[in-house]
């Protein structure tokens, strides 16, 4: 590859995805990022995909990635990332709040054990012959 090739700007293609579910069409927020009420309970993702904004942050802040990991991890182009970030630095306070909902809904999941069985529930199962 000639260095020519390598210092082009990536082209930007619109991903091939349909403009509507159900009759509602995706609502372009930023460059890049859509909701749409039936995609991610209408939380900010990025385009073509169902990758919500608050995990690109997630992995930026929390686990201290940078971009092009990021990319790699969730195997999208580095300017989704960059598109999703540049709408996080827009729009700060909305997804901050987003993430702490996240966090919050994950502890209370934890904490009623969502998903295990009690233990009075198993022993009065019959065992298996």
């Amino acid at each position: 590859m000639d260095s020519a090739s390598k210092d082009a700007p990536v082209e930007r293609q619109g991903p091939n995805i349909r403009d509507h579910i159900d009759g509602v069409k995706f609502r372009q927020l930023a460059p890049g990022i859509t909701t749409h009420p039936l995609v991610r309970s209408g939380r900010p993702c990025i385009e073509g995909t169902g990758l919500k904004v608050t995990d690109i942050v997630t992995m930026k802040k929390h686990h201290q990635l940078e971009e092009d990991e990021i990319a790699a991890h969730f195997e999208i182009e580095l300017f989704m990332v960059k598109d999703a970030l540049n709408f996080y630095t827009a729009h700060s306070d909305y997804i901050n709040t987003d993430i702490e909902i996240d966090e919050l809904n994950d502890e209370q999941l934890a904490e009623a054990q969502y998903g295990t069985r009690p233990d009075s529930l198993l022993s009065r199962r019959k065992p298996v012959s």
